[in-house]
This record gives structure tokens, sequence and C-alpha cells, in this order.
């Protein structure tokens, strides 16, 4: 039954998913991560908005106006209406007036408010882009960072589980010989007490694998995440990540693009000081229902008197076009454009400073990952080789519980400093891991790896 249990552990430990695994699934299925996708093509969008409007803008339009008196269908001169034989008799008139037209307008010169506003939706545009990809580099580590805690947790468990194992033991010992008249109440006290804080610590443990379980479900969709599986970590090998020119790193250009966005707002907002010119085009018609009548009068003069023209209802139309060039000058608005300007100004050096900041950061942060890295090599090393003694010690200690030469307290606390070393000596070869995976995720090389 036994080597049964062992089999089933084993296949279902074939069936967990590796880290690189973990990785691809999560870079496919995170929501936020498909989030930052949609804001890259939204960024995408709006930039091809602001590019048309470079070209102007071609509308139709179509309208109905009802009028308390008559209207010609095209404004007239009044050489127009007395210049023909027939004069204003041959003009309709409508009080019901419809228009259909097709207008095109562009602007041709706003002091370069235009051409900035699509480079600030450009530079926008490829640093959503830059979000989307860091986006990817952060949940890289944070499946990393999540994974190995996972693994340092599940092998203390092991140990932990091994280490309740032997406590329950001893008590059983210790039980059978107080029964014996060999040890004391107390010592079995002491023995029970040992095995709860053990058990304790394996709830402990066990409570933490969850919550770390539950967030990388999260991270994955809300997948269930299944079990591990086991990764190499050689210690010994001094194995380092490569520097990186901190300028060349996509956190830097983000910074940057957004002090190039802060000075083309700058330069659009210095464009209120110019005139706008724009150019218009309109052709359509007006036509309606002739209002009256038109009979020319028997008293005129004209060769067709007393003859009807123009009959009430009849519809007309006239063609209408007009091409105009127009020009708009602020020339005072009580210090709003200046205002304006001074704001635009600011948002330019603030974004300078956090430019600054990010590299200055990005030095800091790598500094402290290299000095981590170390760190974690030397405190492995130490609690390693304090694990191997304090393992030595038990050995010698549990002979001479076994001849009645120590204490059973003495006992217990070498076991316990054995386990916390183990525990630590885990810890450390996992953080050793983690520090190397940071200094990746600053250098931006995770998802090259």
């Amino acid at each position: 039954m036994k080597h049964l249990i062992v089999l089933g552990v084993t296949l279902c430990s074939l069936y967990g998913m590796s880290l690189d695994e973990s990785i691809k699934y999560a870079l496919k299925h995170n929501n936020t991560l498909k989030q930052a996708e949609l804001s890259v093509e939204r960024s995408k969008k709006q930039r091809e908005m602001k590019q048309s409007q470079n070209f102007g803008r071609v509308d139709v339009s179509a309208s109905y106006d009802h009028y308390n008196n008559s209207r010609t269908l095209a404004p007239l001169t009044p050489m127009a209406i007395v210049g023909s034989p027939d004069g204003a008799y041959q003009i309709p008139t409508t009080k019901d007036m419809f228009s259909v037209g097709v207008a095109y307008n562009v602007v041709l010169f706003n002091g370069f408010a235009q051409q900035n506003s699509y480079k600030i939706s450009d530079l926008q545009y490829r640093s959503s882009a830059i979000k989307s990809k860091l986006g990817r580099e952060e949940l890289i580590y944070n499946v990393r960072n999540l994974y190995l805690s996972l693994l340092a947790l599940e092998e203390q468990l092991k140990a932990q589980k091994l280490y309740t194992d032997s406590e329950s033991r001893l008590l059983e010992r210790i039980e059978k010989e107080k029964k014996e008249g060999v040890k004391s109440k107390l010592d079995v006290l002491r023995a029970q007490n040992a095995l709860e804080s053990s058990k304790a610590q394996e709830s402990s443990l066990e409570a933490n694998i969850a919550i770390i379980k539950a967030n990388l479900s999260a991270m994955f969709g809300d997948k269930e995440f299944d079990t591990t599986q086991a990764i190499s970590i050689n210690i010994d090998a001094k194995s380092e990540v490569d520097s990186t020119d901190i300028h060349t790193l996509e956190r830097y250009r983000a910074a940057a693009f957004s002090v190039e966005v802060s000075k083309r707002k700058e330069q659009q907002a210095k464009a209120a000081y110019y005139p706008v010119i724009d150019f218009g085009a309109y052709y359509g018609q007006n036509f309606g229902p002739n209002d009256t009548t038109n009979i020319v009068p028997l008293t005129s003069t004209a060769p067709r008197a007393g003859q009807t023209l123009i009959n009430e209802g009849d519809f007309h139309s006239e063609d209408i076009w007009q091409l105009g060039v127009h020009l708009k000058w602020n020339i005072f608005d009580f210090g709003a454009k200046l205002a304006a300007y001074e704001a635009a100004k600011i948002e330019y050096l603030e974004s300078a400073l956090r430019r600054d900041s990010v590299a200055i950061d990005l030095r800091k942060n790598a500094r402290i990952a290299q000095n981590k890295i170390k760190l974690a090599r030397a405190e492995y090393s130490s609690r390693k080789s304090q694990y191997e003694l304090l393992s030595e010690t038990q050995k010698i200690e549990q002979i001479r519980y076994d001849n009645n030469a120590l204490t059973l307290t003495d006992l217990l606390v070498t076991q316990a400093k054995k386990m916390l070393a183990k525990a630590q000596m885990i810890n450390a070869k996992y953080d050793y891991q983690k520090a190397l995976y940071y200094l990746e995720y600053l250098y931006e090389k995770g998802e090259k790896k």
C-alpha cells in the first residue's frame, strides 16, 4: 500500500506545471496583460485619428427651413433681379426651403498645434507599447517570485513533516519510558509541546502555500494552480546577469517619451499665440415649392405681359457653391494663453525630473539586487555549514540522551536549532535565485530567457 501511495504522488507530480509552463500560461491568460494590450490598440487608433485630422474633413449636410415670408433659393444682387426682360417675375421664391450639399474644410495653419497633437499621440502609442512590454516583464518576475516562494515553502513543509515524525516517535518513546519509571511526566509534557509546535508550523506552512497558489491562480486568469516541478539552483557557480546601459532600458525610454510629450504640449500651448487659418469649400442645392403664382402684369412692357411664368407649388432649385479662406486670431484673453503655456513649461520640467529619477532608481535597484545575490550566496553557505554542524551535534546528543548524559531540554533545543537552520538554508537558496530573477527583471531580460 505504501508503494502505491508513493507511485500516486510521483504520477501527480509529473502533471505539475513547470516554471516555464507557468510563465507561458500566465502571459497568455493574464487579465491585466490583456488590458494593457487593448490599451496599445486604443492608443494606435487614437494616433490614426489624429493623423487623419491633418487631411481635413468632408461633411454631407441637409436641412429644411420654414420662413415667415418668401425667400429666393439663392442670394441675388439687384441687377440679377432687374436685368432680364421679365425681371423679378422669373425668380422663384419659397417659404419652405430644402438644402442638400457637401462641404470640405481643412486647417492650413494653427501654429503647428495639429502637428504636435499627432506627434503626442504617436509618442503615447509608443509609450503604451513599452508599458505593455514592461507589464510582461513584471508578470514574468512575479510568477517566478511566487513560484520560487512556493517551492521554498513546499521544501520546508517536507522537512517539517519529517521533523514532526521524529518528534512523534520521540514522544512515543518517552511515554513508554515513563510507564517503565525511567522518564518523568515533565519529560512527556516537553516532548508533547515540541510535537505540537512542529504541527503548528506545518499548518502555517500549508496556509502560506494555499495563499501563494491563490495568487498564482489570479495571475493565470483564475485557473486553479496545479502542483509544482522542482528547479535546479546551482549556488556554487557564480552565475551573474550581464549589466545593461540604463539609457537603453524600456523603463528609461518610457520616461524619456514622457519628457518629449511634455515638450510637445508646451509647443502646443504656444500655438495659441498664432492665428488659425483654414480653407473651406461647399457645393449644394437649395430647392423648394414656389409660394405664389408669378404672372407678368398686363401693364408691363415685357414681351410676355399677362403670361404665367411660375405656378404656385412648382419645385425649383439653385446650385450653391463657395470657396473660402478664413483667419481667426485671438489677440487678448485676459492671460489664459500665458497661464496655459506656463503650466505646460512646468509639466515639462517635472517630466524631466521624473526621467532622471527613473535612471537613479534603476541604478540603485541594480546595485541592491547585485548585493542581494552576494548576500544570499553567503547566507546559504553559512546556513549550510550550520545545518551540517547541528546534524552531527544532534547525533552525538541523541547518544548522550539515550545514555542519560543529556537532558531532554538540551536535545529538543538542538533539534529545533537544526530545523531552523534547515529552513534558513532553504530560504537562502531560493532568495539567491529570486535575486537573480529580480536583476533580470530590472534589466528587462526575463522574456529573453
